[in-house]
Parts: structure tokens; sequence; C-alpha cells
């Protein structure tokens, strides 16, 4: 049955080598995060709780043994927080794919950015590559991909084939869907919609969050001041100017990588002299702040402000918090501390099965532009021609991770939804082809929207939760009520209750409390998410 072959196949996924190489190097270049809680400026904790920070380990999580040592076991109702660096993450993906590559399952480009689809033939087509250092006096060096059945867009928040195919037919997680196109006949879907560009902006707008993020990395603590008040995880939200500072303690226990089938640590990330020179424990931390100083001087390329004086204002801006706030900026080297616009989607963007209708109202369009100022002259509405269409509706395109939906990381769940979409995709691809001795499109295009359905629902479970946190902790317009009501009412609430409902609210936000993860049984549950 379909069952018995995804958990064979699970079963075999687990035991591939580049399988567990990732999850041992992800596990020994990250660090798990226990104490957590959101604070007030002051210092005093709104609510803090305990995260599983002693799971019993890949390993254990691959040989499906059970805990030991005192050791936690990680399920749906004991999730871990795994923190790791983003160049380690990176990192650890590269290695694991070389791995496949070398055995010759997969195809490894870099250097290149994915422009666009085409050479759509039947229900395929093709990925244009263009190299990622291309200026306009060498653009000519246009590659083209194999043939795809599936295309799976992975490349982030600034997207190119979210932008330009997501959103032509669009029901979202949010209340402001689009209206689908697709059940209109030709003539009306293209005046009425195919053109209705405003729609196709509107599903895959990228919002400007109209506040600034730094992100730094700080030398761990001395133990007289972690002592004092700065040896747990937290996130610190002010009562005005979008003002937020959190900070996690990066912790690198010793890993032993000794019991591989190879008997060699040379497959590992981990291991390499690269990871070993930055392997340091750490205070890593955050600040947001929409200090009109520093979106000014951002958005201003000939602005003069530079490392040191922007460190300077964001010391006058968190200096008067709690310990160890002003410790961490301050023991930050200038020159090292990142800051960029906060930028969101407004919508997450839906699989799409019509590449071959989107590509051909783009051929149409762009006709039909070139054709307007003839019209003009020669009195003929060519406006009416209809596009040339070919049979077939080209390859899936579905996104996962960013491209699907950016949200601000209120909640750093964004490689979590990422790694969780990739899982569930394969999962979707093993039920189609296993419910048939022959591939079938259609049968494939059924599994990706129903897993969209669930993707969704947990995306939904996500928002809701990032949306009351921000609600509680900085109401717009309301700083008053914030700051006399919201917080002294959960200072006066128990500790009990208050871990209760955090707890409650972590497993929410993870897809955990009604059954949205696509995972056909019991799942360990392992939230990693990533710093830079």
């Amino acid at each position: 049955t379909a069952n018995n072959s995804n958990s064979n196949s699970t079963d075999m996924n687990k035991n591939r080598q580049s399988y567990k190489i990732l999850l041992k190097d992800l596990e020994a270049c990250g660090s798990y995060v226990t104490d957590v809680g959101y604070r007030s400026p002051n210092g005093s904790w709104l609510v803090k709780s305990q995260l599983n920070a002693s799971p019993y380990g890949i390993d254990d999580l691959l040989d499906g043994t059970t805990e030991s040592n005192g050791s936690k076991s990680i399920d749906n109702d004991d999730p871990a927080l795994l923190f790791v660096r983003e160049k380690d993450l990176l990192s650890c993906l590269r290695n694991a794919i070389k791995i496949e590559q070398k055995m010759g399952t997969v195809k490894y480009n870099y250097g290149v950015k994915v422009e666009s689809i085409n050479d759509v033939s039947g229900n395929m087509g093709s990925l244009e590559l263009h190299p990622n250092n291309e200026t306009e006096s060498t653009a000519t060096t246009t590659t083209t991909s194999p043939h795809y059945h599936l295309i799976i867009a992975a490349d982030g928040l600034r997207s190119s084939l979210r932008s330009r195919y997501a959103g032509h037919q669009s029901i979202h997680a949010t209340s402001l869907g689009i209206e689908s196109s697709s059940q209109e006949d030709a003539e009306n879907s293209l005046e009425n919609h195919w053109e209705h560009t405003r729609g196709h902006r509107e599903a895959t707008k990228v919002e400007n969050r109209e506040y600034i993020v730094f992100r730094g990395n700080a030398p761990k603590l001395t133990a007289d001041a972690a002592a004092e008040d700065g040896s747990d995880s937290f996130q610190t939200w002010g009562c005005s100017k979008s003002m937020r500072f959190a900070a996690v303690p990066f912790r690198h226990a010793d890993e032993d990588l000794e019991d591989d089938d190879d008997g060699s640590n040379s497959g590992h990330y981990s291991q390499t002299d690269t990871f070993k020179e930055r392997q340091k424990d750490e205070e890593v931390w955050f600040a947001t702040i929409n200090d009109p100083v520093f979106i000014d001087a951002y958005k201003n390329s000939n602005s003069e402000m530079d490392a040191e004086e922007r460190k300077k204002l964001l010391i006058d801006a968190f200096g008067s918090w709690h310990n160890p706030v002003k410790t961490l900026i301050e023991t930050t080297p200038a020159e090292d501390i990142m800051y960029e616009m906060a930028l969101a989607h407004k919508h997450n963007a839906s699989p799409v099965f019509d590449i071959k209708t989107i590509m051909d109202f783009e051929r149409w369009k762009l006709k039909r532009k070139k054709k307007a100022s003839a019209t003009e002259v020669m009195g003929n509405d060519s406006n009416n021609e209809k596009p040339t269409t070919v049979p077939g509706p080209g390859p899936i395109l579905v996104f996962i991770g960013d491209s699907m939906m950016t949200i601000d990381p209120v909640l750093a769940q964004g490689f979590t939804m990422a790694m969780e979409s990739g899982a569930s995709i394969a999962r979707s691809i093993e039920r189609a082809l296993s419910n048939s001795p022959a591939y079938l499109p259609e049968l494939l295009r059924h599994e990706l929207d129903e897993w969209h359905l669930r993707r969704e629902r947990r995306l939904l479970h996500l928002l809701r939760s990032t949306e009351l946190v921000q609600r509680l902790a900085q109401p717009n317009g309301y700083a008053i009520f914030a700051r006399y009501f919201v917080r002294p009412l959960m200072k006066l609430c128990p500790d009990g209750i208050k871990q209760g409902v955090f707890n409650f609210m972590i497993r929410y936000s993870l897809g955990l409390t009604g059954g949205e993860r696509d995972t056909g049984g019991k799942q360990d549950c392992v939230n990693a998410t990533y710093t830079k």
C-alpha cells in the first residue's frame, strides 16, 4: 500500500549517507536552546519557560532508539529548538548535496540564478539560468536546464519565479484572497483577470515593514555577567518604535562522530578546519527599531553615517534596558553589526499548475504592446486578438521556504517551515508514485494541491501566533495600553498559568496541536532556526 511504501522509503532515507551526515552536522554546528521567554526593558520576566534542550540526539533519532542517560525524547509534546548559524547551515546543506552529486543522483549548479521557465512542452519545462556575476556587457551566457515535471522554487524572498508566475490565480492563507482566473472562459479571462496586473502584484507583493533589523555576535559573557542576569535566552519588547532585543547563548558541545559506517569523519562539514576555525561560544543577538534616523540613513545611499556612529546610536537607544543588552552591543565590533530593512511577503504563494497558460498570456500581452502604436495609425483593433496556445499545462511549480512566504521572524521558524515543506513534498511525491505503476501528472498535481492545503493550515498557525505575540507586546498606536494594562496583567498572572499558555502557543505555532503536520504519524520535532 501507499502507507507501507512511505514507511519503507522513510526508513531508506534515514540510512542515506547524505541524510545522516546532514542531521549530525546540523546538531554538531548548532546549539540547543533551553530557557526562553519575554521580558520588559526593566528586566522583569513577562513569561518564562524551558524548552527541551537535552534531546537524545540525532543518532538515536536515526536509529529509532529510546532516550537514555536522563535525556528527553523529541516529540510533539516536547519540541526542541536548535540554533544554527546561517553560514554553517548553508555549508551543511551544500556538503550533503555534494555527497549526492558524487553518487550521480543530483546535478549541482552553482554561481547561477534562475530567471524564468522556458521550452515548455506537454507536462515538462526547462529553467533559464544566468551567471550571478553577469554584467550588461557579458549578458549572453544563458544556459538551459534539462526538462522537469516538477520545479521547486526555494530561492528566497526575492524569488524570480514567484514574482513572475505566482499569484495569477490565488487563494491565500489570509482573508484577502485574489479571484481565480481559471473559472472564466478564455475571452473574459484575458480581459478581466489575466489583465488585472494589480491582483498579481498584490499576491506577490514584498512589504517594507518600516523598521531596521540589527544583528551581531558578541563574545561569550563572563561568569559574573552571566550570573548577574545574562545566561538565558530572551526577547525583550519595548513599548514604542518597534523596539525589540533578543539574545541566545550559542554554546557548542563536543561531538563524537567516530561511529559512522565508513569509519571516517571526512564527509562531515562539522569536522572541517573551516568550521573549527570559527567554532566558538558566543552571545547571538538582534535588535529592531523604526527610528527615522536609522531608516533614512539606510535608504539614503549617500548617508555619511558609519558603523561606529550606528553603534553609538544603537547604544543610546537600548543602553537603559536591562542587563546584558548594553554589554552585548558594546562588546560587538561595530563593523560586524549587520543591519537591513525588515521585509516580508503580504501573502503566501500557491502552487502553479498552469505555467503554459501564463506564458501564453505573457506573449500575447507583449505582442499587443508592440502593435499598439501600429493599431492607432491603421485603425485596426488588434487588441481583440487571442493568444496562440499549445496543448499541455507545463511543469508544476511549487514554492517552499521564504519564496512561499517570508514573515516577521518573531518566533524564529523560517528554516523550520522550509524543512517541513521539503519533507512534506517528498512524501507527496512518494504517494503519487506509489499509487500508480507509471508517472501520472494528474495524480501528482492532486497530491501537491492537497499538500498546499496542509501547508497553509500549518502556516496559518504560525501567522496567528506571530500576530498574537506582536499585538500583546506592541499594540499599534496603544503603547500606553501595553505598558500600563497588558504587561502588568501578565506579571500578575501566576507563573504556572503563563508557562502553560506559553508552551501551548509554541506547540500551536509549530502546528503540533491540530494535526497540521503532514507526517503520517508521530513526528520527532526539532525546530531549527538560524542566525547570521
